[in-house]
Order: structure tokens, then C-alpha cells, then sequence
């Protein structure tokens, strides 16, 4: 995945880089490592720390926003909404594929039948 930062009002550190892709990292099971793009943006506004990310996948467009008096728990909040974005898009794709009618339901069919 690609990352891309942005800090308004505030230096985009290593750490917090660190943290980011960290937490990008446990996620990579949903991502992969396809040609996938996040942009984070970080901002200190009256002593809040607002953080705002954009991933781009698989044709769709995820973001997320949080607002906390610690930067990194704002990142892990916003990248934790991203996480269930991406899992509801996944599970309606695994859905979609999976249109077959179950085998318990067709036997049950077929003894009501006779």
C-alpha cells in the first residue's frame, strides 16, 4: 500500500508514520498489496488532534474521520473505521459470489416433494 501524508498545522513525524503503517499492516489481509493508495491527513486545532484518512480500493472510496486529544488514538480510531468499511465491502462481495442455494435447503425441497 502507498502512503500519503499530509500535516496541517503539525510535522508529520517518523513515529507517527510508524504507527500508521503499523496498523496498515494487521489490516493487510483485507488490502493485500495491490496498487492501493491512503492518504492521512493529521491537524492540531484548539489542542484537538483531527485525523482524516482516504484509501482508495478496489474501485471504491473509503474515509474516515476522528477527533481525540491524543494523535495516535485518533489515528487507531480512524484507521479502525476504515477496518469495518473494508470488511462490510468484502463480505457483500463474498456474498455476491455465493448466490447458490445451500444443500440443505434443496434436500429439504426435494422429501417435501415426494
Amino acid at each position: 500500500m502507498k502512503f500519503e501524508y499530509t500535516g496541517r498545522h503539525i510535522e508529520v513525524t517518523p513515529a507517527i508514520k510508524s504507527h500508521v503503517e503499523e496498523h496498515f499492516g494487521r489490516l493487510e489481509h483485507l488490502f493485500g498489496k495491490d496498487h492501493n493508495h491512503a492518504h492521512i491527513i493529521i491537524e492540531v486545532e484548539r489542542g484537538m488532534h483531527h485525523s482524516e484518512i482516504v484509501v482508495k480500493w478496489l474501485n471504491q472510496v473509503l474515509t474516515s474521520k476522528s477527533v481525540s486529544e491524543d494523535m495516535y488514538q485518533s489515528l487507531s480510531q480512524s484507521i479502525d473505521k476504515i477496518e469495518k468499511q473494508a470488511l462490510k465491502i468484502k463480505n457483500k462481495m463474498i456474498d455476491r459470489s455465493h448466490k447458490a442455494e445451500k444443500i440443505s435447503k434443496i434436500s429439504t425441497d426435494d422429501e417435501n416433494a415426494e
